[in-house]
């Protein structure tokens, strides 16, 4: 029987929490847990869960299958709906799911629902397309992401920010937006790359901290927007204010009509902040509250009062002054490798008000990473393990035969020893340079291909999630400032687990468990791959190659515990667990 994307979603979201159960041990002490050769057991005194599974590998990575049973004595019953598993690890495994996240697991399922019936819609239009263009029924999607890239209008990477139709690779809150209706998620989410009309207002400066990485403090009037100033300066005059005076804020519609219009009420009574009529079409990037503008280099992100996973994407006052400030301060380190680049934050600015009413009033204006050149094809690096509409492959599949025309044993190594030499030699050097370790995650990521000699190359967004070695980036650069005390680290290790945990992890296991299970690759091969371009990576002559080595290659790796923060009601302070790590040396460091 044909199951409906909300049961394929519901089914889906069930198999993230069991996961999630397991590897963060939250059964008791009771719970036998057994994982066969193909399927896990998970016993409470007479109480059963099983479920099958096809693939197990690193990390605690499992592509389960089949409905998850329900048995006690010798009643056995398929687990139809994910409140009914809620409410069985509840009653009978003594799992604590407070209502709120309940309500958030629900709406992550609603979320997952319709962002696979988008993509069955996507792929219905492009069977369309593909008859009435006549365009070969075997293309490639990396082809044809290069064919269509030759359109100025069409972006590849702004194509493939809207379809990672799973999310997060395991959070079980990965689709969550609340508190979005199914309509606002049509309108807003970046699977359905609807164009997003942000609306423009008017700040007086004496009531906005700004920051901008090159002292224009007009930053966005003079670059982002210039063709509007007139539109602006005619709007404004009948308010006997002189443009000059004021600062441009983008604002995001949701945030406008749910938040602004009645926190910013007394704002708005003595024009100190002035809703105009203006707009600038965007689209929202993987991020959500990110959106790339539409004809402009410059993406905008921007505070949206909705929990999207597990935290509430507003914009922290601290960051508006840090990405600028480190765009500016590391400008020379981060454009000195070849292979990866880091889009700079040029300006941002927040209200002047309380933290937490001062971060629903924000934004951090970005270069737009997008390059205009026809001769690379450049991707979001998260969409490389989701299926693509052209020839239904997943993308990353569909990479590795555009690049060496067929995709086997021998290709998948080649692939991921490009792709980790192009990405880890960069980042290893910041972290022995400057003490410092960019946000490589898939959805911070972008591939380039250049399609004239098929090497790889990246670009990382968002300075905001790096983390650093205050002593060792005052070493390198002497007068560099840090307001944002969560980008300062605890110690290296600290700054080497954030790499870990980003690159190791969330981009190349992800990637070598797809290569698992679906190519049947040995995985340890593929990890000993890695394993050498981190040694060749590390500088022995530089610091911190030591503790680079001891945290890399150590019996565990430490992960975030994502489902316990979320029962603790816990964002921010992390709670942490340990897994087997696949790249362990048993050697002393």
């Amino acid at each position: 029987m044909t199951m409906t994307h909300q049961q394929k979603a519901d089914r889906q979201i069930q198999y993230r929490v069991l996961l999630a159960c397991i590897k963060e041990s939250l059964f008791p002490s009771t719970t036998h847990i057994e994982i066969t050769e193909d399927d896990v057991l998970v016993k409470n005194q007479n109480h059963f869960l099983r479920v099958n599974y096809l693939t197990k590998s690193a990390f605690y990575q499992m592509t389960l299958e089949g409905p998850i049973t329900y048995s006690i004595e010798t009643e056995t019953r398929e687990v139809q709906h994910l409140r009914e598993f809620i409410d069985i690890l509840i009653e009978h495994f003594d799992i604590v799911f407070h209502e709120r996240l309940v309500e958030e697991l629900e709406h992550s399922v609603l979320g997952l629902s319709l962002s696979f019936r988008q993509y069955a819609h996507r792929e219905t239009a492009m069977r369309h397309a593909s008859k009435f263009s006549r365009m070969p029924s075997e293309l490639n999607f990396i082809a044809w992401l290069s064919h269509m890239g030759e359109d100025c209008d069409f972006s590849a990477l702004g194509y493939t920010e809207g379809m990672i139709w799973h999310g997060h690779p395991s959070h079980p809150l990965t689709k969550t937006k609340l508190p979005l209706t199914s309509t606002d998620i049509q309108v807003y989410a970046p699977e359905f790359m609807r164009i997003v009309p942000l609306k423009i207002i008017l700040l007086h400066k004496n009531i906005v901290h700004e920051t901008s990485m090159n002292e224009d403090m007009n930053f966005v009037i003079n670059h982002v927007i210039p063709d509007m100033k007139r539109q602006l300066h005619q709007y404004i005059a009948p308010y006997d204010a002189d443009l000059s005076d004021y600062r441009v804020l983008f604002v995001h519609p949701w945030q406008y009509e749910q938040v602004i219009v009645t926190q910013f009420s007394d704002q708005i009574r003595s024009h100190q902040l002035i809703p105009t009529p203006f707009t600038i079409d965007a689209k929202p990037t993987l991020s959500f509250r990110t959106m790339y503008l539409l004809g402009r280099p410059y993406h905008i992100k921007l505070p949206v009062n909705v929990q999207a996973t597990s935290a509430v994407r507003t914009v922290s006052t601290v960051t508006t002054v840090d990405g600028p400030r480190l765009s500016h301060q590391l400008q020379g380190m981060l454009s000195q490798f070849p292979s990866l680049k880091v889009a700079m934050e040029p300006y941002g600015m927040h209200i002047d008000a309380p933290i937490d009413l001062a971060r629903q009033c924000a934004m951090i204006v970005r270069e737009s990473p997008e390059r205009c050149e026809h001769d690379v094809i450049q991707m979001v690096t998260a969409c490389l393990i989701e299926r693509n509409p052209v020839d239904k492959l997943i993308v990353v599949d569909s990479l590795i035969e555009y690049l060496y025309n067929d995709i086997n044993e021998t290709t998948i190594s080649t692939f991921i020893r490009a792709y980790s030499q192009a990405l880890v030699t960069p980042l290893i050097a910041y972290i022995q340079q400057y003490g410092i370790a960019l946000e490589a995650h898939q959805q911070n990521t972008i591939l380039e291909v250049d399609k004239n000699n098929q090497t790889l190359s990246f670009i990382v967004r968002d300075l905001g999630g790096a983390r650093l070695d205050l002593a060792s980036l005052q070493q390198a650069i002497p007068n560099v400032k840090v307001t944002n005390a969560s980008l300062i680290a605890e110690d290296i290790d600290a700054v080497i687990a954030k790499f870990q945990h980003a690159v190791i992890q969330n981009q190349l296991g992800t990637l070598i468990h797809h290569f698992k299970h679906q190519h049947h690759c040995d995985e340890q091969s593929l990890y000993d791959i890695i394993r050498e371009v981190l040694h060749d990576a590390i500088d022995e002559t530089r610091p911190h190659a030591i503790a680079l080595k001891r945290v890399l290659f150590d019996e565990e790796v430490v992960v975030k515990a994502l489902l316990n923060m979320r029962m603790k009601q816990q964002a921010k302070k992390y709670t942490m667990i340990a897994l087997e790590n696949p790249l362990h040396e048993k050697r002393a460091f």
